[in-house]
Protein backbone atom coordinates (compact mmCIF):
# COMPACT_ATOMS: atom_id res chain seq x y z
CA UNK A 1 0.00 0.00 0.00
CA UNK A 2 1.23 3.33 -1.29
CA UNK A 3 -0.01 6.12 1.39
CA UNK A 4 0.50 9.31 -0.01
CA UNK A 5 0.09 13.03 1.28
CA UNK A 6 -0.99 16.11 -1.78
CA UNK A 7 -0.28 19.39 -1.13
CA UNK A 8 -1.21 22.18 -3.79
CA UNK A 9 2.70 24.16 -4.70
CA UNK A 10 0.57 27.60 -3.31
CA UNK A 11 0.79 25.93 0.03
CA UNK A 12 4.03 24.01 -0.18
CA UNK A 13 5.30 27.20 -1.07
CA UNK A 14 3.68 29.50 2.26
CA UNK A 15 5.11 26.27 4.17
CA UNK A 16 8.40 26.73 3.43
CA UNK A 17 8.69 30.42 3.65
CA UNK A 18 7.60 29.50 7.52
CA UNK A 19 9.91 27.24 7.73
CA UNK A 20 12.86 28.68 6.95
CA UNK A 21 12.62 32.18 7.44
CA UNK A 22 15.13 32.04 10.52
CA UNK A 23 17.43 29.81 12.30
CA UNK A 24 14.90 28.43 14.69
CA UNK A 25 12.39 25.16 14.22
CA UNK A 26 8.84 26.74 13.01
CA UNK A 27 5.49 24.87 12.68
CA UNK A 28 2.52 24.43 10.81
CA UNK A 29 -0.42 22.17 10.47
CA UNK A 30 -2.33 21.08 7.08
CA UNK A 31 -6.07 19.73 7.27
CA UNK A 32 -6.67 17.55 4.59
CA UNK A 33 -9.57 15.06 3.31
CA UNK A 34 -8.58 11.12 3.64
CA UNK A 35 -9.37 9.69 0.67
CA UNK A 36 -8.94 5.62 0.65
CA UNK A 37 -8.28 4.07 -2.56
CA UNK A 38 -7.41 0.45 -3.74
CA UNK A 39 -3.48 1.62 -3.64
CA UNK A 40 -3.53 3.25 -0.45
CA UNK A 41 -4.34 6.07 1.74
CA UNK A 42 -4.05 9.71 -0.07
CA UNK A 43 -4.25 12.76 2.50
CA UNK A 44 -5.23 15.36 -0.05
CA UNK A 45 -4.48 18.73 1.77
CA UNK A 46 -7.39 21.30 1.60
CA UNK A 47 -6.29 24.19 3.95
CA UNK A 48 -3.40 25.04 6.53
CA UNK A 49 -2.44 26.72 9.71
CA UNK A 50 1.14 28.83 10.17
CA UNK A 51 1.80 28.60 14.19
CA UNK A 52 2.65 31.91 15.57
CA UNK A 53 5.41 32.51 17.95
CA UNK A 54 3.23 33.10 20.64
CA UNK A 55 2.00 29.52 20.03
CA UNK A 56 5.03 27.89 21.47
CA UNK A 57 6.28 27.19 24.93
CA UNK A 58 9.67 26.88 23.88
CA UNK A 59 10.96 27.08 20.58
CA UNK A 60 14.75 27.13 19.92
CA UNK A 61 17.07 25.99 16.22
CA UNK A 62 16.40 21.81 17.93
CA UNK A 63 13.41 21.70 19.92
CA UNK A 64 9.82 22.89 19.80
CA UNK A 65 7.18 22.76 22.25
CA UNK A 66 3.46 23.80 21.52
CA UNK A 67 1.03 25.11 23.97
CA UNK A 68 -1.76 23.47 25.10
CA UNK A 69 -3.96 26.33 24.21
CA UNK A 70 -2.76 26.32 20.56
CA UNK A 71 -2.86 22.33 20.41
CA UNK A 72 -6.85 22.49 21.39
CA UNK A 73 -7.21 25.27 18.66
CA UNK A 74 -5.47 23.16 15.53
CA UNK A 75 -7.38 20.27 16.77
CA UNK A 76 -10.88 22.46 16.84
CA UNK A 77 -10.23 24.06 13.57
CA UNK A 78 -9.23 19.86 12.09
CA UNK A 79 -12.63 18.81 13.75
CA UNK A 80 -15.20 21.61 12.83
CA UNK A 81 -14.12 20.67 8.95
CA UNK A 82 -14.18 17.39 9.50
CA UNK A 83 -10.43 17.23 8.16
CA UNK A 84 -7.50 15.23 9.52
CA UNK A 85 -4.47 16.83 10.81
CA UNK A 86 -0.71 16.70 9.28
CA UNK A 87 1.77 18.40 11.92
CA UNK A 88 4.57 19.88 10.22
CA UNK A 89 7.45 21.14 11.52
CA UNK A 90 11.12 22.07 9.84
CA UNK A 91 14.66 21.38 10.63
CA UNK A 92 16.81 24.26 9.45
CA UNK A 93 20.09 23.06 7.80
CA UNK A 94 19.20 19.53 7.20
CA UNK A 95 19.21 20.10 3.24
CA UNK A 96 18.48 16.78 1.74
CA UNK A 97 19.02 14.39 4.73
CA UNK A 98 16.01 15.54 7.19
CA UNK A 99 15.66 13.19 9.48
CA UNK A 100 12.94 12.44 12.87
CA UNK A 101 15.04 13.23 16.01
CA UNK A 102 14.48 11.10 18.85
CA UNK A 103 12.33 13.50 20.53
CA UNK A 104 10.01 14.20 17.78
CA UNK A 105 9.59 10.22 17.67
CA UNK A 106 8.25 10.74 21.37
CA UNK A 107 6.53 13.68 20.85
CA UNK A 108 4.52 13.09 17.34
CA UNK A 109 3.68 9.70 19.08
CA UNK A 110 1.64 10.80 22.28
CA UNK A 111 0.31 13.57 19.83
CA UNK A 112 -1.57 11.16 17.53
CA UNK A 113 -2.46 9.66 20.35
CA UNK A 114 -4.43 13.02 21.41
CA UNK A 115 -5.45 13.34 17.81
CA UNK A 116 -6.90 9.89 17.53
CA UNK A 117 -9.36 11.50 20.35
CA UNK A 118 -9.92 14.65 19.42
CA UNK A 119 -10.54 13.73 15.93
CA UNK A 120 -12.50 10.85 16.84
CA UNK A 121 -10.10 8.64 14.70
CA UNK A 122 -9.12 9.84 11.94
CA UNK A 123 -6.06 9.50 10.08
CA UNK A 124 -2.92 11.43 11.46
CA UNK A 125 0.26 12.38 9.82
CA UNK A 126 3.54 14.33 11.14
CA UNK A 127 6.48 15.52 8.54
CA UNK A 128 9.67 17.24 9.58
CA UNK A 129 10.65 19.65 6.30
CA UNK A 130 14.79 20.05 5.31
CA UNK A 131 15.29 22.67 2.77
CA UNK A 132 15.56 19.74 0.07
CA UNK A 133 14.11 16.75 1.71
CA UNK A 134 11.10 15.40 3.93
CA UNK A 135 9.94 12.56 5.76
CA UNK A 136 6.63 11.94 6.80
CA UNK A 137 4.62 8.84 8.54
CA UNK A 138 0.67 8.33 9.33
CA UNK A 139 -1.64 6.96 12.11
CA UNK A 140 -5.05 5.10 10.68
CA UNK A 141 -7.48 2.92 12.13
CA UNK A 142 -6.32 1.63 15.50
CA UNK A 143 -3.21 4.04 15.58
CA UNK A 144 -1.33 0.86 17.13
CA UNK A 145 1.93 2.30 15.12
CA UNK A 146 2.95 4.60 12.44
CA UNK A 147 3.03 3.84 9.06
CA UNK A 148 5.10 4.99 6.05
CA UNK A 149 3.43 7.52 3.64
CA UNK A 150 5.35 6.26 0.45
CA UNK A 151 4.88 9.90 -1.38
CA UNK A 152 4.26 13.87 -0.98
CA UNK A 153 3.45 15.08 -4.06
CA UNK A 154 3.43 18.53 -4.40
CA UNK A 155 0.79 19.40 -7.20
CA UNK A 156 -0.67 22.80 -9.41
CA UNK A 157 1.78 25.69 -10.86
CA UNK A 158 4.90 23.36 -10.14
CA UNK A 159 4.46 20.02 -9.33
CA UNK A 160 7.02 18.13 -7.85
CA UNK A 161 7.23 14.65 -5.89
CA UNK A 162 9.14 14.06 -3.00
CA UNK A 163 10.13 10.18 -1.60
CA UNK A 164 10.12 10.78 2.37
CA UNK A 165 13.22 9.98 3.89
CA UNK A 166 11.93 7.08 5.62
CA UNK A 167 14.22 8.03 9.18
CA UNK A 168 10.99 6.68 11.08
CA UNK A 169 11.56 2.89 10.51
CA UNK A 170 15.38 3.26 8.83
CA UNK A 171 17.73 4.97 10.68
CA UNK A 172 19.51 5.17 14.05
CA UNK A 173 18.73 7.92 15.70
CA UNK A 174 21.93 10.40 14.57
CA UNK A 175 22.21 8.80 11.01
CA UNK A 176 21.70 10.49 7.88
CA UNK A 177 19.27 9.20 5.62
CA UNK A 178 18.63 10.85 1.99
CA UNK A 179 15.47 11.83 0.06
CA UNK A 180 15.49 11.74 -3.47
CA UNK A 181 13.43 13.75 -5.79
CA UNK A 182 11.45 12.25 -8.79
Amino acid sequence: MKNTIIIPSGIAATLRRQFFQNEVEQGAFLFAEAKRESDGLHLVVADFYLVPARGWEVQMEVYLQMKDSERAKIMKLARENNLCAIDCHSHPHAEDDVWFSLSDVAGISDFAQYAKWKLNGKPFAAMVWGEKSVDAVLWRDDFAHAERVALVKIIGNTNQTLIPTGSWFNAPRGKHRFATYE
